[in-house]
């Protein structure tokens, strides 16, 4: 079970929803086109658009959150690959572990009150305005690197 409590203590002190949490930047091999997340009103940063994620729960690593995070928050069943990506680290402890999730095929993820809309785009196609986080991972080169790659894009 989910210590709710322990994630709220977090927030107060580090301004984030848990000491850590992972997310994903979702890309459809079939299309190449990447998942991002259009972030409703009542979340951090509310209608901005980023990765789907979520908080480290006790006892997950950052896989296994982000795992969990897309069966969850864009409810995708199917088979999918990780890569790990970019790791932010903020001045107040906090830990976000950005990784690349790569499924065959486009598909329509299930909102929930987190996420207010979605769209499927191009890479460098970017929606406005994106989430800090995803500014950050789009701005860490290497990471940059790996996502146009897997998008069949240039740097």
């Amino acid at each position: 079970m989910v210590d709710v409590s322990e994630h709220k203590r977090a927030m107060l002190e580090t301004g984030f929803w848990g000491r850590a949490a992972a997310g994903a930047l979702i890309l459809a091999r079939s299309t190449r086109r990447m998942l991002i997340a259009h972030r409703a009103e009542g979340t951090l940063q509310p209608n901005t658009w980023g990765t789907w994620g979520g908080a480290v729960d006790h006892g997950e690593t950052p896989m296994q959150t982000v795992t969990r995070e897309v069966r969850e928050e864009a409810g995708y069943e199917g088979e999918f690959e990780a890569m790990p990506l970019y790791v932010f680290e903020h001045e107040s402890g906090f830990r976000y572990s950005n990784f690349l999730v790569v499924v065959g095929e486009e598909f329509e993820p299930t909102l929930n009150w987190e996420t207010q809309g979605y769209g499927w785009f191009e890479f460098g196609n970017w929606p406005d305005p994106l989430h800090f986080g995803l500014v950050n991972l789009l701005d860490h080169a290497e990471s940059r690197s790996v996502i146009a790659q897997a998008a069949g894009a240039e740097v």
